[in-house]
């Protein structure tokens, strides 16, 4: 076990970069875990990355990997880490944008212990790597960056991708009454999962939704238009940095005025994941997975991650180990 399989691309620019390579197996480090990789998911972030958008924070050292999120089982284990054991079937997430010369999209990852827990039993990997990154960071947004209350009216933007699929159904198993805005071939199936009422947002006025408590927003565009929407101590929160001129909005609104707007992150950890797995095992949060994919078609499934009417995850199956 020297070598391994990985998704990479040598260059940034279209899905059509992505090849599969031979990398080394990564070594153990202090305070991390290696874990045979089945499954990795596609998020927003990777075609970022891949695009070079981010270029700035990635850097421009070639080759890297892909993929974020993860679900597998353990095949080694720092002797400092007492809560993981080889043979355990985990789910975890790779935190940071340089994924040299591999990311979670490969046979074998190393993570750090602080990013990975044993993974809910009544799903196997590919539904575990659909809900690790998304509704574990959905889960720390909700609770931490907003702290949601039983009873308060939440509002759901961009509802059909992985966080906003997984966000809707926490926020109801929280006690939310949840609205969502997402493509109209959507709609019931959204309501399906737990949205109290949901539209097509290309042809809803975002004025005749009423106030809000929680706005969670993962799509980081005309961010005034529902910051308005705001009840006097609501609360609203991007997941994306969006434009220029979006950024520039939101920074100003965190500063000056009331109903604030502010830019979380919530980088799923151990201890979100371990509070994910209840939520998951008492299906009061279901996997939502849009297509899979072997690494061979990694650009495929980078590529449907761009169309329009996605609803729920593509994930790459590395390995079938369940």
């Amino acid at each position: 076990m020297t070598e391994m399989r990985a998704v990479q691309y040598d260059a940034y620019g279209p899905p059509e970069v992505l090849r599969v390579g031979r990398v080394p197996v990564p070594k153990m480090k202090l305070g991390h875990v290696l874990v045979k990789v089945a499954a990795s998911s596609v998020n927003a972030a990777d075609v970022l990355v891949r695009s070079g958008k981010l270029r700035l924070l990635s850097g421009s050292a070639f080759p890297r990997g892909v993929g974020f999120d993860f679900a597998g089982s353990v095949v080694e284990v720092d002797a400092s880490e007492q809560r993981l054991y080889a043979g355990d079937q985990v789910w975890g997430f790779l935190n940071g944008l340089k994924q040299i010369p591999s990311g979670a999209a490969a046979e074998y990852v190393l993570a750090p212990a602080s990013a990975v827990a044993c993974r809910p039993s009544t799903i196997d990997a590919v539904s575990a790597a659909a809900l690790s990154g998304a509704a574990g960071a959905a889960l720390g947004v909700l609770t931490k960056g907003v702290d949601l209350q039983q009873g308060e009216r939440v509002l759901v933007r961009g509802a059909g991708g992985g966080v906003g699929t997984a966000a809707v159904q926490i926020a109801r198993a929280m006690g939310g009454r949840v609205t969502a805005l997402i493509g109209a071939n959507h709609v019931s199936a959204i309501r399906d999962l737990g949205a109290e009422a949901a539209y097509d947002y290309r042809t809803t006025d975002p004025r005749s939704l009423g106030k809000f408590d929680v706005i969670l927003d993962p799509v980081a565009q005309n961010i005034r238009d529902y910051r308005r929407l705001l009840a006097p101590d609501g609360r609203m929160v991007v997941m994306t940095l969006g434009g220029v001129g979006e950024a520039a909005y939101w920074l100003a609104s965190a500063v000056f005025g009331k109903q604030r707007v502010r830019f979380v992150q919530s980088p799923p950890d151990h201890d979100l994941l371990a509070a994910l797995t209840p939520l998951v095992d008492k299906r009061m949060v279901v996997p939502v997975v849009a297509g899979v994919h072997s690494m061979e078609n990694a650009s495929t499934a980078h590529l449907a991650l761009k169309s329009r009417g996605v609803f729920g995850k593509h994930v790459i199956q590395v390995t079938s180990h369940q």
